[in-house]
Formats: C-alpha cells, structure tokens, sequence
C-alpha cells in the first residue's frame, strides 16, 4: 500500500478540502461533498470542521 501525503486539491471551489481528502483516500469526491453538504444541513459542525480542515491542509505545489 502507498503511502499518500494528505494534501489540498487543486480545485479553486471551497478550498479544495473535498478533493484532497477523495484523492487520499480514493474516494469519488462527489461523496465527500454529498456527506459535507447533508451534515451541514443536518448539524452545522461540518463547516467549522472543514475550515479547520482548510487551515491544517496544507495546498498541493506543482
């Protein structure tokens, strides 16, 4: 199994969170959004924990 650093996507929508956490896990990034978008419907806490997310991530170079 490879090893992948966790890093921001290079998606200028939302900071890239979403597409960097479905590029380290494999995972289609519609889901990620899918359960980003119905948590934070349903509870709120998705929002300060993608900002968090934003600001530990950091941003793919190159």
């Amino acid at each position: 199994m490879e090893d992948k650093e966790l890093y921001r996507g290079k998606t200028w929508i939302a900071g890239g969170v979403c597409a960097g956490l479905a590029d380290h896990y494999n995972i289609r990034k519609g889901a990620i959004q899918a359960v980003f978008v119905l948590g934070t419907v349903v509870y709120l806490v998705p929002v300060f924990i993608y900002i968090v997310l934003w600001l530990l991530i950091p941003k793919r170079t190159g």
